[in-house]
């Protein structure tokens, strides 16, 4: 990436920290919405990182955003909670809800707990990886604005709804499942067009219903379309019931939905189900097994769900980040405005 725009995570982070804070974000509203961006940004998933500063900007001055809101617990049992974000950054809500679900999961085996009013909660693998690091499984789901067609039509009814789960594991890294239910998330459609570059065929169609390759078409009533035919559209309406429905969020093409992620979490301790050693140890057999099965042509090796991610973080973090001019200019545009030197 010779000549291309590299910085690193530690002045990413500190960037991104005075933005918010000169935004009216208390200092640790600040510090950990940049925490969660830049992460993003370190595990290879650009489209969720600090490209959305200018967004996340305009959603502050929008009061879709509301530095120093307080979530709220509107309905609680020893294994659920039912959460109002009160549109507080929904980094800090999201991850204090894991932190609750984590906390009712060790008291009681497993936890669910529901998030409605919040605005954007960004990579939803950093959340359901906060439970593996307890020894326990993490779920997370969410929906978003309408994005995507349903299976066979070509209208925005659904969001691209992601879904992670991560699972804990012994000497390897966890199983990290973590994707939308669209065939590509919008935002890195979004990453291609800032970069100048196309998108393949199969992402996207444009307003008219045919694929396309421009990611322009995304501003001029393009739509997303379900990874696997039936079976991402599937997908995608269970989350929609669960992170919509289910929190009175609102499911994505209601009346009463507002741009803003209802969100589903779960959690489950793996020690009620047998010992953590031993599942963590099955846990790597498998993976091994896995891995060491014989690859099909064309293949130089098989990944399990979260190895790009992991492997990505490391070399970034010795390498930096690669962050496009285009990207970087409308962030100093925003730092400028708000009187921050960067």
């Amino acid at each position: 990436m010779n000549g291309m725009p590299i910085y690193s995570a530690k002045y990413l982070m500190e960037v991104t920290t005075k933005i918010f804070e000169a935004a009216g974000a208390t200092e640790y509203e600040a510090a950990c919405v940049a925490e969660h961006l830049v992460k993003s940004n370190l595990v290879g998933h650009d489209s969720h990182g600090v490209v959305v500063i200018p967004e996340y900007i305009e959603m502050i001055k929008k009061r879709r955003i509301r530095p120093g809101a307080e979530l709220e617990v509107l309905e609680e049992t020893p294994t659920t909670a039912l959460i109002d974000g009160n549109w507080g950054f929904g980094q800090v809500v999201a991850k204090e809800a894991m932190e609750i679900a984590v906390k009712k999961a060790k008291a009681n085996g497993v936890s669910a707990v529901g998030i409605r009013h919040i605005y954007h909660i960004g990579r939803l693998g950093y959340y359901s990886m906060m439970a593996a690091e307890q020894d326990m499984i993490g779920v997370v789901m969410c929906n978003s604005g309408p994005i995507m067609a349903p299976y066979g039509g070509r209208a925005r009814v659904l969001s691209s709804n992601p879904i992670s789960v991560a699972v804990p594991a012994g000497k390897r890294k966890p199983f990290l499942m973590d994707f939308a239910t669209s065939v590509v998330a919008g935002n890195k459609i979004i990453v291609a067009y800032n970069r100048g570059e196309r998108i393949p065929l199969g992402w996207m169609l444009d307003k008219n219903g045919k694929p396309t390759d421009d990611p322009s078409d995304i501003f001029d009533g393009g739509v997303l379309v379900p990874f696997g035919g039936h079976k991402g559209y599937a997908l995608a309406l269970l989350v929609d019931i669960l992170g919509g429905v289910l929190t009175g969020h609102g499911y994505t093409s209601s009346p009463e939905f507002e741009a803003g992620n209802g969100t589903f979490m779960m959690a489950i301790d793996v020690g009620r189900f047998m010992s953590i050693d031993a599942f963590k140890e099955r846990v790597d057999a498998l993976l091994e097994t896995v891995k060491r099965s014989p690859r099909a042509s064309g293949f130089q090796e098989i990944l399990i769900p979260g190895e790009l991610e992991f492997r990505a973080e490391a070399k970034r973090l010795k390498e930096g980040i690669y962050v496009s001019e285009k990207t970087w200019q409308s962030i100093v545009a925003v730092a400028e405005e708000l009187g921050v030197k960067i």
